[in-house]
């Protein structure tokens, strides 16, 4: 998973999405299994914002592993 494992909150990854577009995304956490195979959870950079200033979890959704990598800045 070429260091997905690794990813802390808050790391940012880049997403290829439906239509194959690259975006990047705020990891919630490593890679962990997503029933039949391995997902990143992320979220936008608006709701990672959002949630750190309302002291809460920002909520997420579920990529397929294969479609992340991790952005080496943070």
């Amino acid at each position: 998973m070429s260091g997905l494992e690794e990813l802390k909150p808050g790391d940012l990854i880049r997403v290829v999405d439906s239509v194959g577009a690259q975006r990047t995304k705020r990891a919630l956490g490593p890679a962990t299994q997503g029933g039949t195979f391995p997902v990143v959870w992320a979220c936008r950079e608006e709701e990672w914002q959002a949630a750190t200033a309302e002291n809460r979890e920002p909520e997420g959704m579920p990529w397929p592993a294969e479609d992340v990598s991790a952005v080496n800045d943070r």
